[in-house]
């Protein structure tokens, strides 16, 4: 090297290391190809030093009395401006920086330049070029929308757009993935992939949802929380973490198959059934994967049951009922036991084995080298070593969560590409069998290695992600025909998902007070429900109290929408929203039209129907990944005069509250296009808006029209 760089060497070797095959693929397209730079500049030239050594590279920026040069290999130089050559300093100090700006970490931005090479790899072969990249005013709509799940404040816009640090559109990503919005925005995506809801199996919850937003918080390894969601056993009450197979209550084979296609891709549900009619998978192999919790009970129908019988007589209907549910809470346990139970079906049809024999759990594979790999020898030998069988889940959690497993690192990443940019390398996002038949194979396989390399860790992945040229570039808005390989010019023009729009919304109204309630239920919920002693007729009543009183707070939390006898309520809790807890969140959401304005992780899972959120496309959780971004009827009818309409035209909204208090109409229009847009209007624009205004048109009319706006609904 010729400069002293700011990245460890260690970082490099291992990187370089790591991306072999990946660079040595890259290093065999045409010259052409080769003269852009990582980022899609063309502007490679030779930087001297003062001792006359020369390197080339392309400019980044200058800041801080240094300047940034990035090589053809992405490798970020930090370079004193004093040690350039005379004509070299003279043009650092007046050439506009190109592509990203100066990256905030050197080793990221070397990282994001192997992924911006391997997108043009993909786009080269395919005979098309990349996007321009996207305006600042586009970049932080979308960034804010991508990580924090909301459009930016009116202040967040203005303040990125005057910042003229080269280093501004990093330094914005940093801030937002270490944000409660990335938390918020995270759990909302998740929820959908593992139905989280309130009311499951007789029950609620909270436990479950809690766990995971405790996970998501605290950056837990995504390799780490599908572990313990594998391996979880006792009580849901007491351990959130058995919410995912208690959720399947009892079908242990149905939880099976949707446990390999949303961990590991493997479109085997067929399996179940039959021979899989358009994959390898055969109906043995699917039974000895589910051999695995063959030990494991997830449907004890005495646990919980505390000699109930003889106390219809001594309770009320409405006594009883609560008992029930009661009685059902506290059955919903894990619990393994010493032997494998699980059998062929009775009509299993093959000659390999017969109807209803004992299975022995085996891991399927996707190549016949997967057997080489030590998470299968390791799986091999712990099953072998088991005095029993109540280990076994154990054996399946750790190979399926090891990073060398084929299919896991895989198939995350692939997700988070497809939350970042709107359509996955491989899709659907469930079916991996096949990895050779995405668009970009390497750019596929480079990814996954790169989600080992960070450990899971799925906030760093996301910040490398955002640090791509490829993300940063404007968003192709033509609609992609079904089946027609997508090569990532740039990200996909898309609607809002309904809790993007949601939590907009709210943003909108209250501004940065987005993040202050969080909804903490299951402490109160489980502490009420769990019976942990011996049951009596005094301890059922006294639970049945405790439990009426609980649901009673909750269902006032979180609002009940616009009603009769509302009022006064609505009243009560726009006072109580002024407090704080300890932790200095807000005890009570901010109330606005009888609305609970709080982000969409905070309200009901999912929410009740007729409400914004469900309208737009919120998923009901009981199908995976079933949150739905196409557009209908009742949208613009929502949009037009619905719940959140009404909020947003309310004075008291921060919206129309900020444009009312500006004195002049520009100022006025001003002020709603960058709340609303995250731009200022253009110059026809404001013409029209004023000659409207002038016309009789309130402010409040403006909210409406920009609302309305595909441009609002749209990230771009």
């Amino acid at each position: 090297m010729l400069f002293v760089s700011g990245a460890a060497d260690k970082t490099v070797l291992i990187m370089k290391a790591l991306h072999f095959l990946f660079l040595t693929t890259l290093a065999s397209l045409p010259l052409q190809a080769q003269t852009t730079a990582p980022d899609g500049n063309a502007n490679f030239r030779q930087w001297k030093d003062v001792s006359g050594r020369t390197v080339e590279a392309t400019f980044r920026g200058v800041e801080s009395g240094q300047v940034y040069l990035q090589t053809r290999n992405g490798f970020v130089h930090r370079i004193p401006l004093e040690r350039l050559a005379p004509e070299d300093l003279k043009l650092a100090q007046t050439l506009k920086p190109e592509g990203l700006g100066i990256p905030k970490d050197p080793n990221v931005a070397q990282a994001a330049a192997v992924i911006d090479k391997g997108v043009l790899m993909g786009l080269t072969n395919a005979g098309q070029k990349p996007n321009a990249l996207a305006s600042d005013e586009q970049f932080v709509r979308r960034v804010y929308l991508d990580l924090a799940g909301r459009i930016p404040t009116r202040e967040e816009t203005v303040s990125f757009l005057n910042d003229t640090s080269s280093s501004k559109r990093a330094n914005v990503i940093d801030t937002l993935i270490k944000d409660d919005g990335f938390s918020s925005r995270m759990y909302n995506y998740f929820s959908d992939m593992l139905r989280i809801a309130d009311d499951a199996q007789k029950s609620k919850f909270f436990t479950y949802q809690e766990w995971l937003k405790k996970q998501i918080a605290e950056n837990r390894p995504w390799n780490a929380v599908v572990r313990d969601l594998m391996v979880a056993d006792g009580k849901l009450l007491e351990n959130g973490a058995t919410g995912y197979l208690l959720r399947d209550r009892g079908m242990r084979l149905d939880n099976l198959s949707l446990t390999l296609s949303t961990f590991l891709g493997a479109n085997v549900s067929c399996a179940q059934c039959h021979d899989h009619p358009f994959a390898d998978w055969t109906q043995k192999q699917f039974y000895e994967m589910a051999a695995f919790f063959g030990s494991s009970d997830t449907y004890n129908k005495k646990a919980g049951n505390y000699g109930l019988k003889g106390l219809r007589e001594e309770l009320s209907p409405r006594e009883f009922g609560i008992a029930r549910k009661l009685m059902y809470a506290n059955q919903l346990s894990i619990n393994d036991g010493l032997k494998n139970d699980q059998t062929l079906p009775d009509d299993y049809k093959y000659k390999d084995a017969k109807p209803g024999d004992l299975v022995t759990p085996k891991l399927i594979t996707w190549t016949a080298n997967d057997h080489r790999l030590r998470c299968y020898q390791d799986a091999q030998t712990a099953i072998k070593k088991g005095d029993d069988d109540s280990h076994l889940r154990e054996v399946f959690a750790d190979w399926m969560t090891s990073p060398e497993n084929p299919r896991f690192a895989m198939t995350i990443a692939n997700r988070m590409w497809k939350l970042m940019f709107g359509v996955g390398l491989k899709e659907p996002v469930t079916d991996l069998d096949d990895p050779n038949a995405c668009s970009n194979p390497l750019l596929l396989q480079h990814l996954a290695k790169e989600m080992v390399r960070l450990k899971f860790d799925l906030r760093a992945f996301t910040r490398l992600i955002c640090n791509t040229q490829t993300y940063q570039r404007e968003a192709v808005t033509r609609e992609l025909a079904l089946g027609e390989p997508y090569y990532f010019p740039g990200p996909i023009l898309r609607r809002m998902t309904a809790e993007q729009a949601w939590d907009s919304c709210v943003a909108l109204a209250i501004g940065d007070k987005v993040d202050g309630f969080k909804a903490h239920r299951a402490d109160s919920y489980s502490t009420a429900m769990n019976i942990t002693t011996e049951v009596n007729i005094g301890i059922i009543k006294e639970k049945i109290t405790e439990i009426g009183s609980l649901m009673r707070e909750a269902n006032g939390t979180l609002g009940k929408g616009k009603g009769k006898g509302n009022k006064k309520k609505n009243k009560a809790m726009q006072a109580a929203s002024a407090a704080s807890d300890e932790e200095g969140e807000f005890a009570r959401p901010e109330m606005m039209q009888g609305l609970a304005l709080a982000r969409a992780s905070e309200l009901r899972q999912p929410e009740r129907d007729g409400h914004f959120l469900r309208m737009f496309g919120q998923s009901d959780r009981q199908i995976a990944d079933s949150n739905s971004e196409e557009g209908s009827v009742p949208q613009v009818l929502m949009l037009m005069n619905g719940e959140a309409q009404e909020v947003l035209s309310d004075p008291k909204s921060l919206v129309l509250a900020t444009a009312m208090g500006q004195t002049k109409a520009e100022d006025k229009v001003d002020s709603l296009y960058l709340s609303f847009l995250s731009r200022k209007p253009t110059a026809s624009e404001m013409t029209e808006a004023k000659q409207s205004l002038d016309a009789g048109l309130t402010s409040a009319d403006l909210c409406w029209v920009l609302f309305n706006s595909r441009e609002f609904v749209f990230v771009q």
